[in-house]
């Protein structure tokens, strides 16, 4: 691990003021409101499955004969195996891959939504599996009409069996989104922690107006069961050149918004999804809410805050602008990142000498830990950014540690250090060494912040 600690102690007064003070204000946001995409609910809805009302909407809805016969025999194995178990949410997942593949043949959308509302009614029974609008204040049943309407610049898929497409479920029309597992896994791969039968349907849209999101840049995914999983992280992608585009370029990075809450996914290559060969880059224009801050905003003091970046090779993607998440459910567009702000959630506490072996943890009363950091832009966590901590003394000077000093933020922009150390007495800080993973540091700011003073006994 290298750290650069050049100046620190000069400046270990001044990042106390300068950067801890900063932080706070940039702290203050304005909430997003929740993604808008249910129908209206009403109060005559029911989850209650029904397969009587969901073999009639398959004969309303498949126009071809024998396949309509195929999806009625479907629902009738489901019925004979039971409301939500196991065989019935699979034999769910083939006759949603059989509407998936009848987009095209059928124009109407409003009985194939009804229709996918039924089975899933029959497939899954909590509300943390069925779509947010059956258990919302007013319940209603989900809108898949743009999801199944050929003329829409929907998606919808069903991922993770051995029989299921393998490749990226993409927005229809122009490819202007997608998610796909990263390099080397596959469907199955991201989704085997998840209870049998381990599939799941993924559906979109273009994101509907609001605060902090434009309609325009912005996609919302959506999945049922809503609480799937994916480890390791799927990629969600858009068509936004990651190098040179309208959200500062370098600094633009996804931006995930969920319900009240929103988070910068950890940047990821999108090698699937290559701007203007086969997908459609949408052109904002102006930059993206976020990014209408003044470019130079959060610059004053660079040159004397910014670390250096820990590490001198740079990536190249290839694809799109694209980040990882555990889960899909909610808008993601490009936003402009033009500095990333850390914070001691956790101060580290007092403790006695760490006896541990070089390259081994500290426990018990030898460890400093828990010690917690939070990276932010304007108030929102900022995922993927390698945070490094470091003791100094009260002269500035660095201190031997034992630990685990570097890890990398998740989605909710935390890193939770949990075995620090130190091997002598005396009283110190921690201070920190950050840079975003993958390609975005040398243009995004990450000042050094550093905790309160903790000490160590014999």
């Amino acid at each position: 691990m290298r750290f650069h600690v050049g100046g620190i102690g000069i400046v270990v007064a001044a990042l106390a003021v300068a950067c801890g003070d900063q932080q706070d204000r940039t702290a203050q946001s304005e909430a997003p409101l929740a993604p808008v995409f249910a129908a209206r609910g009403g109060s005559t809805f029911s989850t209650k499955c029904t397969f009587t009302t969901a073999s009639q909407l398959a004969g309303s809805y498949f126009t071809n004969n024998d396949t309509s016969r195929v999806v009625r025999s479907l629902i009738g194995d489901m019925k004979s195996a039971g409301a939500g178990t196991q065989t019935t949410r699979d034999l769910g997942f083939d006759v949603l891959v059989h509407v998936s593949k009848n987009v095209a043949a059928n124009t109407d959308e409003v009985t194939g939504s009804a229709f996918v509302n039924e089975i899933i009614k029959c497939m899954f029974s909590t509300a943390a599996e069925w779509p947010a609008s059956y258990s919302a204040a007013v319940p209603g049943p989900e809108d898949f009409t743009v999801a199944l309407d050929a003329t829409e610049n929907g998606a919808f898929a069903v991922r993770g069996k051995a029989l299921d497409d393998s490749g990226p479920v993409s927005a229809r029309l122009d490819n202007y989104s997608a998610v796909a597992p990263p390099p080397g896994k596959s469907w199955p791969d991201i989704l085997d922690t998840n209870p049998p039968p381990m599939r799941v349907l993924l559906y979109g849209r273009p994101s509907a107006a609001q605060p902090l999101v434009d309609p325009n840049t912005f996609y919302n995914w959506r999945d049922v069961p809503r609480n799937t999983v994916f480890v390791p992280s799927v990629i969600v992608a858009l068509c936004v050149d990651p190098d040179h585009n309208d959200f500062g370029d370098k600094k633009a990075m996804v931006r995930g918004q969920d319900q009240g809450n929103a988070a910068f996914l950890p940047f990821q290559d999108a090698t699937f999804l290559v701007p203007g060969s086969n997908c459609t880059e949408h052109l904002a224009g102006t930059l993206s809410p976020l990014g209408q801050l003044a470019a130079g905003l959060f610059r004053i003091g660079a040159d004397l805050f910014v670390p250096a970046p820990l590490h001198a090779g740079v990536l190249l993607n290839p694809g799109g602008l694209a980040g990882s998440t555990g889960g899909i459910h909610t808008d993601y567009g490009p936003d402009q990142v033009d500095s990333v702000f850390l914070s001691f959630t956790q101060q580290p506490h007092d403790a006695r000498v760490c006896t541990a072996d070089a390259g081994a943890g500290c426990s018990g009363n030898q460890t400093i830990s828990p010690v917690t950091v939070l990276a932010t832009w304007k108030g929102f966590p900022v995922g993927g950014v390698r945070v490094t901590v470091l003791p100094i003394d009260n002269n500035g000077t660095p201190a031997e540690m034992r630990g685990d000093s570097t890890l990398v933020t998740g989605e909710n922009g935390t890193v939770t250090y949990t075995n620090l150390g130190l091997t002598k007495t005396g009283g110190y800080r921690l201070v920190t060494n950050a840079e975003l993973v993958e390609q975005r540091s040398d243009s995004i700011v990450i000042p050094h912040v550093i905790s309160v003073r903790f000490n160590i006994r014999p």
